[in-house]
């Protein structure tokens, strides 16, 4: 067995090279992880993006030194981090790189170090750390990593000692989490860990993987808000080319075609006999017009500088900026679904980032949405669990300019919004805020997306669920007895109005057929219907 005592910059980037490997590769499976058998299972994408975006950005460093990668991997991480998994994994990838960064070359001593330094950042960022999650995976492993350090300097022992305490803790996070017992998974974000472990001790082992393409590598996700932000960027290819070549009937553009896949990108031809027609984006549009005149003479041609069009569009954003009035306070959510996000924009929020259930937005979204809004405070309702994580480390990079209202759901988020008055302090539109997130009841309704057991339940896969609280409280397979059942336990003596969002994949017919019934069992309580548009969850109920 080979051994490994230093690790340099290379092998460092090899190290995350290996880690979002094997995240990608395992990502459907830790999503199926997810501990109720609702469609929102994405601790493996969150985590993944996370990588991701540690790695790119590790990947523009210019000078490759353990300092250097170390900082691309802070920043990667944070302005990636995705949901609460991927918000705890930036923290233990700063942890991590907080101690290597200081040091041209990494020893056993500096990588159990760098280790123990992640377990406690990554303790620290939580506000009540549970055990059975991925930070037990990681404190057990890391407390083998040290007993090793006293019997070896190897680092690739240690590693591997490392490793398999990680996946005996990871069996075992059934046992102290009663949850994943009963949906008999073990924690998604433990499982998650262990892979990036594996990728680690797979660099250090000197195994050879073959790594995908990077155009393979990034699954699309549609976070960004819902007003277009512009961000500066660098241009591979910076000139828009086009051009028709007039040539004889027989002539064959086949090299030609070739030839131009060397000189730049998003090429499209059209071809004819004796004419070939040119989209091209190019540095050397000189050199490309030269070769075409080789077949023949041109016609229409067209060359625009795509930078200069980017940077005229960037400043007529930034001069209508200037020209918007600061105001005192600006919102930004947290919004998915046609119809929420209208109620959010008639309720005065000035930017809806896109994401909830499946989808959680990153740092970085949350952050360049805040940079659009032209307010002095800007308050934030993230409006799911799994995003206040993400939105609370824009406190330390706005500073004083954010406040977080720890909204859960949507219709909290709309139910604070009522609370606003213009003429308020912040201090007392956030005192006001957090006060409305608790007289407003929520229940939904989805289908089950595999065969689980909770709170004393038996649920198939296809089951109709009804849940509150984040718990599953209902089950069946009519829609109508499964919404009544799951308000009958959501309604009490102070309940007064009973709102009814339905979903983009519910027809309004059928909504108003469940109004009426509503209706028809409570005439005591106001009842609405609204059109949410919200993806996967039939009925969103709101009860004040």
């Amino acid at each position: 067995m080979m051994s490994v005592h230093i690790i340099d910059s290379n092998l460092l980037v090899k190290l995350f090279e290996y880690a979002t490997y094997e995240l990608e590769k395992h990502r459907e499976e830790i999503d199926l992880l997810n501990v109720f058998p609702v469609p929102d299972g994405d601790t493996g994408t969150n985590m993944l993006y996370t990588m991701q975006s540690t790695l790119n950005e590790i990947k523009k460093v210019k000078t490759l030194t353990i300092k250097n990668i170390a900082d691309a991997a802070i920043k990667g991480s944070l302005m990636g981090a995705r949901g609460n998994s991927g918000v705890i994994l930036s923290q233990i990838i700063r942890g991590f790189c907080e101690v290597i960064r200081n040091y041209e070359e990494i020893d056993a001593k500096i990588w159990v170090k760098s280790w123990q330094n992640a377990t406690r950042v990554a303790y620290r960022a939580v506000l009540k750390p549970t055990e059975g999650t991925i930070l037990t995976v990681l404190r057990d492993g890391v407390k083998e990593a040290v007993l090793a350090l006293r019997e070896t300097q190897d680092i690739l022992k240690i590693m591997e000692r490392t490793l398999e305490k990680a996946k005996e803790s990871l069996l075992n996070t059934p046992n102290l989490l009663p949850i994943l017992k009963e949906a008999k998974v073990v924690d998604a974000g433990g499982q998650g860990f262990v892979w990036i472990w594996t990728g680690f001790y797979e660099a250090l082992s000197g195994i050879e993987l073959e790594l995908p393409k990077e155009k393979e590598k990034v699954v699309e996700i549609k976070e960004k808000p819902e007003r277009e932000i512009l961000e500066s960027y660098v241009l591979t290819y910076q000139y828009c080319t086009e051009f028709i070549i007039n040539s004889y009937e027989n002539v064959d553009f086949t090299n030609f075609k070739k030839w131009l896949e060397t000189q730049g990108d998003s090429i499209v031809t059209s071809e004819a006999p004796g004419l070939l027609k040119v989209h091209i984006h190019t540095n050397h549009p000189g050199l490309v017009l030269e070769r075409a005149l080789e077949l023949g003479s041109l016609s229409r041609i067209k060359i625009d500088n795509m930078a200069e069009q980017h940077e005229e569009r960037l400043k007529e954003e930034i001069s209508q900026d200037v020209k918007t009035p600061l105001k005192e306070i600006g919102f930004v959510a947290v919004s998915w679904g046609k119809g929420i996000n209208e109620i959010f924009k008639s309720l005065g929020v000035d930017m809806i980032v896109n994401g909830g259930q499946t989808l959680n937005p990153s740092v970085e979204s949350l952050s360049n949405a805040v940079e659009k809004v032209r307010a002095r405070k800007v308050f934030i309702l993230p409006n799911n669990k799994n995003v206040i994580l993400a939105a609370k480390q824009l406190e330390s990079i706005h500073k004083d300019r954010v406040v977080i209202i720890p909204t859960k759901h949507v219709l909290e988020g709309i139910r604070v919004l009522y609370e606003y008055n213009p003429r308020d302090s912040w201090e007392v539109v956030k005192e006001k805020m957090e006060k409305a997130m608790h007289k407003i009841k929520v229940g939904e309704i989805t289908r089950a997306i595999k065969d689980s057991s909770v709170n004393g339940l038996a649920i198939k896969e296809g089951d109709l669920i009804g849940l509150t609280n984040d718990e599953v409280k209902v089950t069946g397979n009519d829609i109508y007895k499964v919404s009544l059942d799951l308000l009958n336990l959501l309604l009490d003596e102070s309940s007064e109005i009973i709102s009814v969002y339905y979903g983009e994949e519910v027809r309004e017919e059928e909504a108003e057929t469940l109004l009426s019934i509503i209706k028809e069992k409570y005439p005591q309580y106001s009842v609405e219907l609204l059109y949410g548009g919200q993806p996967f969850y039939y009925y969103y109920f709101g009860i004040e």
